[in-house]
Formats: C-alpha cells, structure tokens, sequence
C-alpha cells in the first residue's frame, strides 16, 4: 500500500492532475472555442520549438548547470542559415539547414568551454555574457533586416503541415524525440553519470567520470537542440529577425523546472518535461482566449513556477517536522 501511495505522489502524477484540471476548467469556460482538435493544433505553438529547447536545458539543470543563451544561440544559428540561403540565390537549403546546426553546436561548445575553464565564474553569467554576443553577432549580420524566402516546403509542409489534417507535423518530430531521450537519460551509464555529476561533482569525479568532457559535449548538445529549435520556430514564422526567439531560454527553463528538474541539479524527467509542456499549452492557449493578454499569461506562469518550487519545500519542511516528532516521541517512550 505504501509503494502504490509512493506511486502516485510522484511528481509525474500531479502534472497529469494538473493538466486535466486546467483542460476541464477551461473548456467548460470557453466551449467550443478549447476543444482537444484546436489544443492539438496550438501545439505548434507552444511545444515544439520550446520543446527543443527545454530538453537541451533540462540536461544542463541535471548537471547543476544553466545555460540562459539558448534563445540568442537559436537566433544566430538561423540568422546563418537564412543568409547562407540568400532567398534561394545562396547555398542550397539543406548545406544552409547544416550550417545552422553547425552554428548552434560551436555556440554551444564555446559555452561549455567557458563553464568547464573558468570555474570561479557562475555558468548564469558566463552564458549571460554569450548571450549578448550570439544576439549581437546575429544583429551585426542582419541589422534591422528581415530575412526570409525559404522553400515553399519548409513553411507549409514542416511549419503548418498535418497528417490526417489534424496531427501537426512539427507535434510528431519532437514527440519522436522524447522516447530517445528517455532512454538515454534513465536507461544508460551515460544518464547516470549525469546524474552523478549533478549530485555530487566531486564524488563523480572520484569515480572516474570525466566531468568537463561530459559538461562540454551537453552544452554542445543544447547548443545543437537550440538550432532545431529555431529552425521549427523559423518554419512557423516563415522569415528571421535578430531578435528571434527572444525570451525563449526564460520558457525553456520554466517548462524544464515545471517538469522536474532541478536548478541544484541532480534531478530531472524526460516523462516530466512533456507533461510540462502539455500543461503549458493547455494553460497558455486557455489564458490567451480568455483574455488576450500576454501580461496576463506571463503573470499566470511566474505564480505557477513559484508555486512548483515551493511545493517541494513545504513537503520536505512538514516531512521533516513529523520525522522528529516522531523521533522525539520513541525517545520519550524508551
């Protein structure tokens, strides 16, 4: 009885809670205008792109790091491809679609050089100085500007394409990821050496994992999923600014931790992380129905994220409490 309590006071349990609360109150709010069929087509909006994203940034909270330049290296990495491609005068889509990948794991390579050779500085301003740079290189090359006139394909086959006429192609290619992901994290020696790290550096280190390879090639990684992820996101929008994809790492982390990871690492689920972005979108696209406000919907999110890390502690703290009354009272007794 107690494992099946265990069971189902996981984390993973409560975001499924969750999202049927939030879907239920919100289409018996709105009616017809929050149905399964119009969820699953705002799915474009609000998993995939992000979706990339999260899970490159969920790796990073498992190790006990941060990466807040995802949105810039994103930026940058289609800034590249959109001018490699010159409106079809350029380089041919795909070489430009590998430069774009490219960009994304050098951008996020540099990152994982700077955390694993400059410790005494925090990866947060380490990778808030990135930032800046990836976002004003992507500037520097665009200005102003706005670059598009990719192939006809790549907007309404990969960016509004649907099979059946109902399952968003974008919602299939990150959903094929997440069965891969959580294989690796939590089926393989590489996952628990991620884990390992994110717990105890030190300790890891001890045990023969080589800890700065591992932190560079999963910045490199993050860096890569950033560049899948503005990809998708210039596929929907159909053009690139520098200013692309901004605000974008603050989402990612949000869905990340939302999905249980940890920012003092050592903790995180891949199942948690698309539970998290289900809710996000059955949250997002009710509040922006309802009321059209993006103020509105950022406020939403900010209480949810501080309600989650909360939660825990409340849990721990009443845990703990009844844990040494109890210890007082057998103390009392003998």
């Amino acid at each position: 009885m107690e494992k099946i309590k265990k069971f189902f006071l996981h984390w993973e349990w409560i975001l499924v809670v969750l999202i049927v609360a939030t879907f239920a109150f919100f289409s018996n709010k709105l009616g017809d205008s929050y149905t399964f069929v119009k969820l699953l087509d705002q799915t474009r909006v609000y998993i995939v792109d992000v979706g990339f994203m999260a899970l490159g940034i969920m790796l990073i909270l498992i190790l006990g790091d941060i990466d807040i330049s995802i949105g810039s290296t994103a930026a940058l990495s289609v800034t590249v491809m959109a001018v490699a491609y010159k409106s079809g005068e350029g380089l041919p889509f795909s070489v430009s679609i590998l430069l774009a990948l490219l960009v994304g794991i050098v951008c996020g390579l540099f990152n994982g050089v700077l955390v694993t050779r400059f410790k005494e500085l925090f990866p947060m301003i380490i990778t808030l100085s990135t930032q800046t740079i990836y976002r004003g290189i992507a500037y520097i090359i665009l200005k102003d500007q706005s670059a598009g006139g990719f192939p006809t394909w790549f907007s309404k086959r990969l960016g509004y394409g649907k099979v059946f006429d109902v399952i968003p192609i974008m919602l299939l290619c990150i959903l094929l990821m997440f069965p891969i992901f959580y294989f690796i994290v939590h089926r393989t020696a590489f996952g628990r050496q991620l884990f390992a790290i994110g717990t105890n550096i030190n300790a890891a280190r001890y045990s023969g994992v080589r800890t700065d390879r591992l932190k560079v090639l999963i910045f490199a990684g993050s860096g890569l999923l950033a560049a899948i992820g503005g990809i998708f996101l210039t596929s929907r929008t159909g053009s690139v600014k520098y200013t692309i994809a901004t605000g974008y790492e603050m989402q990612a982390i949000a869905v990340a931790v939302l999905g249980g990871a940890s920012t003092s690492g050592g903790k995180g689920s891949v199942i948690g992380l698309l539970l998290s972005l289900i809710l996000m979108t059955c949250l997002k696209n009710g509040l922006m129905i309802a009321y059209n406000d993006s103020f509105i919907l950022n406020l939403s999110i900010g209480v949810l994220l501080i309600a989650v890390v909360l939660i825990p502690n409340i849990t721990n703290a009443i845990r703990a409490r009844e844990e040494l009354k109890r210890r007082r009272q057998a103390s009392a007794v003998q």
